[in-house]
């Protein structure tokens, strides 16, 4: 099997190999090119020891990134505008940091250098030839698509409880199964998770959102008890535990409506990721939009006996903004999210409603100062059309519902776009303006009327419309004058 691996990085195994030492491409890009995918970067492991490999590098010209993982064995070579990862066989112990080697030594072969590993399907070698190193059968259990441990489950988690985290996103990465014991050696280590930073566990939890099958990923975080534990954050020289996703631990098992839902609550929501696109504010909306099911003051029973959840999405939305708080996410991903939490049960109400009902509602979001452009507004609204469309897949609704649905969303997203939000939309400029009324008019109270009656739809967006309507203002102002 020929693999393509990049001209820089092979000048890099080759310059290594012709000083005397053993050089290979290891871990995620091996894994990546037996999958029949393109790598994202290359890293390589040599016998080399970091002075050996600066030495090796300054002889063939290629630039070094000083100061950057040395104490680790790691030496980030640059070749042009590319840079590639050079790290010593080693092998490493943990304490107190629950990711972060607390001892790092060298040794003499690939195959303890691999044996370190997490994953078996990360533990692979490939040499300059082609060839696969394999100690650990890791081509076995990409062709079998599941994900196991290289050795001991709880040896490896005990090691680096980010690898916890890790398997779940691999999981949700490439839809594998996994070893049962990996789920059993979680649960034996989630105390070592809040020797974690959030940042780090932040960073694997939005790779897994973002994934193609993050509905396996997020099954084994809750199911393993990994959203309910802590992580650590640091500011200002004081560190304190934050809960990661323990409100998702409380939706499995609560009840819906049977005749709308043939599922609970958590496993609506798997369904609901599985059907969603793969975008970050989609995804963490849907794995939040009923997270506020259940709880006390929103679970009621109606006449007939049946479960119900008025409010949910109103309540949902505040703990979707405290949850992505909490959490430190961006200010424009929590206000992303919590706008499409609290507005997804609308979607669903305006369905059949008439046209009017629906420009009311874009035009009350464009005036609620939420978006700065008519653009930016359609794109939550575009987002808003992929939670919904996921939810309603995840439930009892007929593809005839469904295919309703998917053409409001259409009609929904067009609307929006045809909307200005800012003066800035309407096609029309300042500058127009001022070709048309005297020098002294205040132009921005102007432009702010033209958007009201734009937006009230009695104006087309239109730039000879819009100029007939300035050149009859003006005209009735130089009347009144008179």
């Amino acid at each position: 099997m020929k693999f393509d691996i990049p001209n820089y990085v092979k000048k890099i195994i080759v310059a290594l190999t012709n000083a005397g030492f053993e050089a290979y491409v290891v871990g995620g890009a091996v894994r990546d090119l037996l999958l029949g995918k393109e790598p994202k970067d290359f890293d390589i492991a040599t016998n080399a020891r970091p002075d050996e490999i600066k030495l090796v590098a300054q002889q063939n010209g290629f630039g070094i990134v000083r100061e950057l993982g040395q104490n680790f064995g790691v030496i980030m070579l640059t070749i042009g505008k590319n840079t590639v990862e050079v790290a010593a066989f080693r092998n490493e112990t943990y304490g107190a940091d629950a990711h972060r080697p607390a001892e790092v030594w060298y040794c003499d072969t690939v195959e303890e250098d691999l044996g370190r590993r997490d994953f078996t399907i990360n533990a692979m070698a490939l040499d300059y030839g082609g060839g696969i190193i394999d100690f650990f059968s890791g081509r076995e259990d990409l062709q079998k698509k599941i994900l196991k441990t290289v050795g001991n489950a709880d040896k490896r988690f005990e090691e680096d409880a980010l690898r916890m985290f890790r398997a779940c996103r691999f999981i949700g990465q490439l839809g594998f199964s996994y070893d049962i014991k990996i789920k059993s050696a979680i649960k034996r280590n989630l105390t070592k998770v809040e020797g974690l930073s959030l940042e780090r566990v932040r960073t694997e939890l939005n790779k897994l959102v973002c994934s193609q099958y993050a509905e396996k990923g997020m099954e084994l975080l809750v199911d393993s008890g990994l959203a309910g534990e802590s992580c650590r954050y640091r500011a200002d020289k004081t560190e304190q535990l934050i809960p990661i996703l323990p409100e998702l631990m409380k939706l499995v098992g609560v009840k819906q409506n049977s005749r709308y839902h043939q599922y609970d609550v958590w496993n609506h929501t798997l369904a609901a990721l599985a059907n969603s696109d793969r975008s970050l504010e989609v995804g963490w909306a849907i794995i939040l939009h009923d997270v506020a099911k259940g709880l006390e003051g929103i679970r009621g029973v109606n006449a007939e006996g049946e479960p119900t959840d008025f409010g949910h999405d109103v309540l949902g939305a505040k703990m979707a903004k405290n949850i992505l708080t909490r959490l430190h996410f961006s200010t424009v991903v929590i206000q992303r999210v919590t706008w499409l939490v609290k507005n997804h049960m609308r979607f669903g109400t305006n369905i059949a409603a008439k046209d009017e009902t629906t420009l009311r509602w874009i035009r009350q979001t464009a005036r609620e100062g939420m978006f700065r452009v008519t653009k930016e507004m359609a794109e939550a609204f575009k987002q808003l059309v992929a939670l919904c469309i996921a939810d309603l897949s995840a439930t009892t609704a007929h593809e005839q519902e469904v295919i309703a649905a998917q053409m409001y969303g259409k009609k929904l997203i067009i609307m929006a776009y045809e909307m200005p939000v800012h003066t800035t939309d309407l096609n029309i400029s300042g500058k127009e303006l001022g070709e048309i009324v005297p020098k002294q008019t205040d132009l921005a109270e102007i432009m702010q009327l033209l958007l009201l009656r734009v937006q009230d739809g009695e104006l087309t967006n239109e730039q000879s419309i819009l100029r007939k309507a300035v050149q009859a203002w003006h005209e009735r102002s130089r009347h009144k004058k008179r």
